[in-house]
């Protein structure tokens, strides 16, 4: 599946509008940095406010008003299907729950573009490739940002950064992953 910088910008424009406070979490982060214009897959949001599972319901009626469909994520948090010219979209919303732990530190730290006019946050992709690193699933696809990220400019003290944020024992797994992918950082 794939969206556009115009369908992605319209997603960011209907959350503003409602008061929804969300950072792109997933490989759009560094899709975006790396000036693309075309997204493959979903688009993985971390929503700071308001809270993805207390409020269900304030989702569920956003989505009725906009005409979108309402599902659920692998850990229970909503999920929006959006139609698109060709195909739908899916917005996966998260916050830390379960096995997903993302440092407030990381959120915060976040940037922001200008997509078709509307303000639209992102995880740096830098912190992007940690998380990755830390879930440990399409190694593939992360060694082919590293790779792609590393042409045009990765801050390895980000990196080290967020990995910092972790426990000692997940951080030496975050790093072998990462070198195993080809970011060897000294």
């Amino acid at each position: 599946m794939e969206y556009s910088k115009r369908e992605l910008a319209l997603v960011f424009k209907e959350l503003e509008e409602r008061g929804v406070d969300a950072t792109i979490i997933g490989n759009t982060s560094v899709e975006l940095a790396l000036g693309r214009e075309v997204f493959e897959g979903d688009l993985d949001l971390f929503i700071v406010n308001p809270s993805p599972i207390a409020e269900k319901k304030f989702f569920e009626k956003m989505a009725e008003d906009l005409n979108w469909e309402i599902s659920s994520t692998e850990i229970g948090t909503p999920s929006l299907l959006i139609p698109l010219e060709k195909g739908n979209l899916i917005v996966e919303l998260y916050e830390n729950y379960m096995d997903l732990e993302i440092p407030i530190e990381i959120i915060e730290d976040r940037v922001e573009y200008r997509v078709n006019g509307v303000k639209v946050k992102s995880i740096k992709p830098e912190y992007y490739l940690v998380l990755k690193a830390r879930q440990g699933v399409d190694l593939d696809k992360l060694e082919k940002y590293i790779s792609s990220l590393k042409q045009r400019s990765l801050n390895t003290k980000l990196v080290e950064y967020a990995a910092s944020l972790y426990p000692e024992d997940e951080r030496e797994l975050i790093m072998e992953r990462l070198r195993s992918c080809g970011l060897y950082i000294t």
